[in-house]
């Protein structure tokens, strides 16, 4: 039971990789995109549901770890960054890849200054404007997939701009939360390490 938490992140870490490839190959025009887009949002989904649930079980399992407090950020950040790039490969479109990148940004930038405070002895709190940046990540990108998807099998129900509309969102929340982040490091701040 001790290591179902890292397991899960574990799967995360296996999981992203694949949700990018199969991005990338439909962008490519390898693989049908009404079969395989589908795929890519329920992997999505299932690596957004281990997220939540590694967390919660360790902390009830007490078996938070070293390697749990380390990768947890890592599975995070490779899960946005992989099916981030591979929207923007995806859907080309200028508005939706600034989002994206300012997201992506926010979170190389964010995981710096945490290595930072790590090498210092310190640790940065995770915020509330930081996991409200997650949830919005995990929605927007689920909104742009679940848009892909639709539209790949010849549905048009969600409006192209309410989503783009959430990506920007998640894009304000995380330079806000990195803002945040950039403000407990430059004061010394010290608390748990998770993303």
């Amino acid at each position: 039971m001790q290591q179902i938490p890292n397991g899960l992140t574990l799967a995360r870490l296996l999981i992203a990789p694949m949700i990018g490839a199969l991005l990338l190959l439909v962008a490519l025009g390898g693989w049908t995109p009404a079969l395989w887009l589908p795929v890519a949002l329920g992997l999505f989904l299932l690596a957004c549901l281990t997220d939540l649930a590694d967390g919660v079980l360790a902390r009830r399992l007490s078996a938070e770890s070293t390697a749990g407090a380390v990768l947890d950020p890592v599975a995070d950040k490779l899960l946005m960054l992989c099916t981030g790039l591979g929207l923007v490969a995806l859907v080309p479109d200028l508005a939706l890849a600034g989002a994206v990148l300012l997201m992506l940004g926010r979170d190389l930038a964010v995981g710096g200054l945490r290595e930072l405070a790590l090498s210092r002895g310190r640790r940065l709190p995770v915020a509330g404007l930081g996991k409200a940046k997650t949830v919005l990540q995990c929605m927007a990108f689920a909104a742009g997939l679940a848009e892909a998807a639709l539209t790949a099998r010849g549905a048009d129900v969600m409006p192209g701009g309410l989503t783009l509309a959430l990506f920007w969102l998640a894009a304000v929340v995380s330079l806000a939360s990195a803002v945040v982040y950039a403000r407990g490091f430059r004061d010394g701040a010290s608390a748990r390490h998770d993303d």
